[in-house]
């Protein structure tokens, strides 16, 4: 079950303090690799759109599991095409309803990914946000999602 919870996502913009628009580039995303560990198995991609322009895909959220110990793992990368150098990336993530997210990026400067954050959750849903902040000029848009993953 996968359901976006735009409350949440203003919320978390504002926490985080606004995202800045882009136009779209070509849809080449940086390569997805498993940082999460040998053990985590892929599950799914969520894209990062620009909310001002939802067809500029400005990174991904990659949901990854490891069914041996119970741990969701997600990362945030950015699409090279559209954003490059240092930027702020940030992920978090918590199991569905808790109250502490467990973060990482948040005022960085990484190139590629933020992450990855980890959440026990066997047998329950879990909740991440992912975003980019790659411009410097605050205040005139903003990328971010959050999203539920069940399963």
């Amino acid at each position: 079950m996968i359901r976006k919870r735009l409350a949440t996502v203003l919320a978390a913009t504002v926490l985080a303090g606004g995202f800045v628009g882009l136009s779209a580039g070509a849809a080449h995303a940086s390569a997805r690799v498993n940082k999460c560990g040998s053990a985590y198995d892929f599950k799914r991609s969520w894209e990062i759109n620009d909310i001002h322009n939802v067809a500029a895909v400005v990174g991904f959220i990659d949901v990854y599991y490891n069914s041996g110990n119970g741990y969701n793992c997600v990362i945030a990368r950015g699409n090279d095409a559209v954003v490059s150098g240092q930027h702020e990336i940030f992920v978090e993530i918590r199991r569905s309803r808790d109250s502490t997210w467990i973060k990482d990026g948040v005022g960085s400067n990484y190139t590629q990914y933020a992450g990855p954050v980890y959440a026990y959750a066997k047998g329950a849903c879990i909740d991440f946000i992912g975003g980019l902040k790659y411009n410097e000029f605050s205040g005139t848009g903003d990328t971010g999602y959050s999203f539920e993953h069940c399963g």
